[in-house]
C-alpha cells in the first residue's frame, strides 16, 4: 500500500511540473505574440537597409530617414570596367533615383512572411534582416553618361602599314574598340536589379573594330634596289612635276606577277597637280620614269614596255632613258615592268637637295642571291646597245641586251 501511494504522489508531481510548464509556455507565447503585435507597423530590431539601421522604425519614419539619407547614398561611387580600364561613377551620375516606395513595401511583404522563430531571433539580436534599396533609373541620363565615356574610351582601328622612317618595314593593325551603349545600359539595370553596394562592379559592354593587316606585307624586309637622277631644283615647273610624280608612285605595293604601269599610277599627265608645257606630256614626268626604270632593270626584273626620248637625256647614259606621255585622246606612252619575284614590292620614292630617288623594297631572298648592274655601249652616232649584267658572289654570271637604241635628235 505503501508504494502505491509512493507513485501517486510522483504522478501528481508530474503532472503538476507539466501543467507549470504548459502555463510557463503559454505564458511565454502570449507576451511573445503580444511583442511582436508592436512590430505589425513597425520594423523588426535588426533590421538593415545596405548599411543603414532601420530598427524600430514604423513605416512612415522609414520613409522620412530614406528622404534624409537618399542623397548620401546616390553619392555612393560604383565601378565600371571596359577595354581593361577602370572608372567610377556615383549612383546619382548612372541616373539612379531611390525607390522608397518599393523599398518599404517590399520589406513589409518579407516581414509579414518571417517565421515566429526568426522573428524572434531578430528581437533579441540573434539574427539579422538584410535589404537592398531599389532603384529606378533614368534612362535617359545614364545614356548621356555612358556616350560621355564612349568619348574617352573610343578609339580607332589602325590598319597594317607601312613604317618608312628607317628603311621600309611593314607593321601589323592594331584592333579598334567601341563601348557598346544599349548592351551596357542592360548590364547597368541587372547589377540593379541584384542590388548595389560601395564593392559593387559591373564590366560594361565593348565592340572590338577589327584591323587590316596584310600577312604577305611582313615578308618586305631588304632593299632589293634603288637608283637615282640628278634634277636642277629651282627650276619651277620641272621641279613640280617631277615631285608630284615621285609622291604618285611612292608608297605602290607591286604583287608577285603584277605588272606595274607609270601611266596608271602617275598619269595622266593631265591630271590636276602637274603643270604643263606641251598640251600632252608634263615635264618632268619622264626622268621619274627613267629613274623607275632603272631601279627595276637593277632589281632584274622583267621589264614589259619602254620607249626611249627622241633624244639622249643628260641623267642616265644613253639607252638607259624610258619616255612616258598623256594624250588627249586618252591614249598614254607609258613604262612597265614585271613583279617577277616571289615576294610583293614596295616602292619607295622622294627627292632631296636636286636628286630623285626610287628604291625597291622586298624580301632579303627576292633576287635569290644575285645582284644586277647595266652597261651602255655607243654604236654610231646616236645608237646605243644597253646590256644586264648578272652576277652572283662576286663573280658575273650572265649578261644579256636589254634594248638597241636609235635617237633621232641630237
Amino acid at each position: 500500500m505503501k508504494e502505491i501511494k509512493n507513485s501517486k504522489e510522483r504522478l501528481v508531481v508530474l503532472f503538476s511540473l507539466l501543467f507549470l510548464l504548459i502555463i510557463s509556455y503559454i505564458g511565454l507565447v502570449i507576451y511573445n505574440n503580444r511583442s511582436l503585435k508592436e512590430y505589425d507597423n513597425t520594423f523588426l530590431p535588426s533590421t538593415y537597409i545596405d548599411d543603414f539601421d532601420m530598427s524600430y522604425y514604423t513605416y512612415n519614419n522609414a520613409e522620412e530617414k530614406i528622404n534624409y539619407i537618399k542623397d548620401y547614398v546616390l553619392e555612393t561611387k560604383i565601378k565600371v570596367n571596359i577595354d581593361s580600364k577602370e572608372y567610377e561613377y556615383s549612383l546619382k551620375d548612372l541616373g539612379l533615383s531611390i525607390n522608397i516606395d518599393e523599398t518599404l513595401n517590399s520589406i513589409k511583404k518579407n516581414q509579414k512572411k518571417l517565421n515566429y522563430s526568426t522573428k524572434l531571433m531578430m528581437i533579441n539580436g540573434s539574427r539579422k534582416g538584410k535589404y537592398k534599396f531599389i532603384y529606378n533609373i533614368d534612362e535617359n541620363k545614364l545614356r548621356d553618361t555612358l556616350n560621355n565615356l564612349k568619348g574617352q574610351v573610343d578609339y580607332n582601328a589602325v590598319n597594317g602599314y607601312f613604317d618608312t622612317s628607317s628603311g621600309v618595314s611593314y607593321k601589323e593593325g592594331t584592333n579598334g574598340f567601341a563601348l557598346n551603349v544599349d548592351n551596357s545600359i542592360n548590364n547597368i539595370k541587372n547589377s540593379i536589379t541584384n542590388g548595389i553596394n560601395k564593392k559593387t562592379n559591373i564590366s560594361l559592354s565593348g565592340d572590338v573594330i577589327e584591323a587590316y593587316t596584310n600577312d604577305n606585307y611582313k615578308s618586305i624586309d631588304a632593299k632589293t634596289s634603288e637608283f637615282s637622277t640628278v634634277f636642277i631644283p629651282y627650276t619651277w615647273a620641272r621641279n613640280i612635276n617631277l615631285n608630284y610624280a615621285l609622291s604618285l608612285i611612292n608608297g605602290t605595293v607591286v604583287e608577285p606577277g603584277e605588272v606595274f604601269s607609270y601611266c596608271d599610277t602617275a598619269g595622266p599627265f593631265t591630271r590636276y597637280g602637274y603643270v604643263f608645257y606641251y598640251e600632252f606630256v608634263g615635264n618632268g614626268v619622264c626622268q621619274i620614269a627613267t629613274t623607275t626604270y632603272n631601279a627595276a632593270l637593277l632589281g632584274g626584273l622583267e621589264i614589259v614596255k619602254r620607249y626611249p626620248h627622241a633624244k639622249k637625256s643628260l641623267y642616265v647614259p644613253g639607252g638607259l632613258d624610258a619616255t612616258v606621255a598623256s594624250y588627249s585622246s586618252g591614249w598614254c606612252v607609258d613604262m612597265q615592268f614585271k613583279n617577277t619575284y616571289k615576294y610583293p614590292i614596295y616602292i619607295k620614292a622622294w627627292s632631296n637637295d636636286g636628286i630623285a630617288y626610287v628604291e625597291f623594297w622586298s624580301n632579303h631572298d627576292a633576287k635569290e642571291g644575285y645582284e644586277y648592274t647595266t652597261s651602255s655601249v655607243q654604236i654610231g652616232q646616236r645608237g646605243y646597245k644597253t646590256y644586264l649584267h648578272k652576277w652572283k658572289d662576286g663573280e658575273e654570271v650572265d649578261v644579256s641586251l636589254i634594248d638597241t637604241t636609235w635617237y633621232i635628235e641630237d
